[in-house]
This record gives structure tokens, sequence and C-alpha cells, in this order.
């Protein structure tokens, strides 16, 4: 995929780091010779080794945030916002998001021609779980038999997700940048330190629980925005692999890699 208008982009904080080389190595080497997208790494401590090492190896590209930054939906909205205008589509991922097969890039590469001839296409989900209840198959796209459906507000319990997604980079900079909004008005920065902010804002998830879904349909319907995911192939549990971006939704539980995704860097050579 020689695009010039996409990037990757990884939000990460020092103590996750350690699976930076491993995430990142993985991608690198199963999204296939036709992944050129950069790579965006944004975080506070760009001078950490660990970040020195990925760029020199894997020429990843550094966008440095403030300290004052560094909350786990801030700092989404601020690296993003630095991209639009430069990239039409971006695809956020988490660190512990590791690609373990190849990357169909000629799926991805329909997905990307579908949504540049319909720009009210602003999301594309790669992960199918959540995926989408209803069979509502996307205009063109069926014809090539990807498996994309939208999402529709009445029935899918999550328009917005973390996982894996395709966004056009404007409407994904636009949609942070009003959660931290939110986000600021329930926890102003006059009464809460940073660190009680961070821990607040991951416990509560907003962008994720209920009243983040209702926000994020409200403003997909003022701008006329649709969302479209992959459709599960199946009830079993390999089920997620049998999509265009092949991961497990979580490598990290409470901080820690779980032993399935430390047996898999062993494989693949990317133990310390």
């Amino acid at each position: 995929m020689d695009r010039t208008d996409v990037c990757i982009i990884i939000n990460s904080t020092p103590s996750y780091y350690y699976i930076l080389p491993f995430m990142v190595g993985m991608l690198r080497r199963y999204g296939g010779p036709e992944l050129v997208w950069p790579i965006f790494l944004a975080t506070e401590v760009p001078e950490h080794p660990v970040c020195n090492e990925i760029v020199k190896k894997y020429n990843v590209r550094l966008l440095e945030l403030s300290h004052e930054d560094t909350g786990f939906l801030e700092s989404r909205a601020v690296a993003l916002k630095t991209l639009v205008g430069e990239y039409k589509y971006c695809l956020p991922l988490q660190e512990d998001f590791i690609l373990e097969s190849a990357m169909d890039s000629g799926v991805i590469k329909k997905l990307l021609s579908a949504m540049d001839e319909h720009p009210n296409i602003v999301s594309a989900r790669l992960m199918p779980c959540p995926g989408p209840k209803g069979l509502r198959v996307v205009d063109g796209l069926n014809a090539w038999n990807c498996g994309w459906a939208y999402l529709n507000s009445a029935i899918d319990e999550y328009g917005f997700t973390f996982q894996a997604t395709i966004w056009s980079t404007k409407a994904c900079s636009d949609w942070f940048l009003k959660i931290v909004s939110v986000l600021n008005d329930s926890l102003p920065k006059d009464k809460f330190s940073q660190k009680e902010r961070n821990h607040l804002e991951v416990k509560v998830n907003l962008a994720e629980n209920a009243e983040g879904q209702t926000i994020f349909w409200t403003m997909s319907k003022i701008n006329g925005y649709e969302h479209i995911a992959w459709v599960r192939k199946g009830p079993q549990p390999n089920a997620v692999y049998l999509s265009p971006f092949p991961y497990r939704p979580t490598a990290i539980v409470q901080g820690k890699l779980e032993e399935w995704a430390v047996d898999l860097a062993k494989r693949e050579g990317f133990s310390r």
C-alpha cells in the first residue's frame, strides 16, 4: 500500500515501553512489504532508550507530548491534532495490539478506496469483536466480499471502541477533542491533579461507557458520519483472526503481559 496519506499512531507511556519493540517489530514483519505508512509514537519521554531503539530499528517517528497532555484521552487528542492536514486517514493502535499474521493489504486498499468515494464513512473497525450486529452491507464493498457492515446506533452497543480502526484523521481528531472537552467539564484541571485525572479517566472510561457512546452517536448524526466494522466470521474465539488486521484484542491485563503473548514473543524472537 503505497499511499502517502495514511499513518499509524501509537500513544504510549514509559510503563508500557517494554512491549514496543515487540509490538512494532510484529507490525513491520506482518504488515508486509507494502506497508510503507509512517508509524508515529506519541509519548512524553522521547529520549528513552526504547524510543531510540524503535526509531532506529523500525523507522518510527516521535511526537513529543508535554507532561500536561499525558492523560489517556488527552494524549490522543493532542497527537491526532498534529496529524490533521498531513494525513487523510490514520490507524490508531494501542501497545498491546500485536499483529500476529499477515495483514490483508488487498482488503484494506479497497477499503481506503471506498472511503475516498464515500467520505461520509469516517471509520472502519478492523477488529470483529465487537462486530456489527446488523447486516446492512456497505455499498461498493459488498461486491468485493470484504465482510463490512454499517454500525447502527439502535442495535450496536459500541459505536466507538479503542480496537484497531481506520479513521478519517479529521473525524478522529474531532471526536477526541470533543470527548476531552466533556472530560474537562467533569474533571476540571483546577480541582484535580494530573495523576488524579489520569486515574479517574481510565477508571471511568468515558469514551467507551454509555455516556461516551451517546456523545459519539450524537456527534455522528450532527455531522452525517457513518461507521462500518468487519463482520465476525463465526463464534469461535479464533474468529478474531479472520479479519484484515489479525490480532488478539488484549495482550496486557492490569499492566502485565499475558502468558500467550510472552510465548508469542519468544517464538517470534522478541524475548529479552
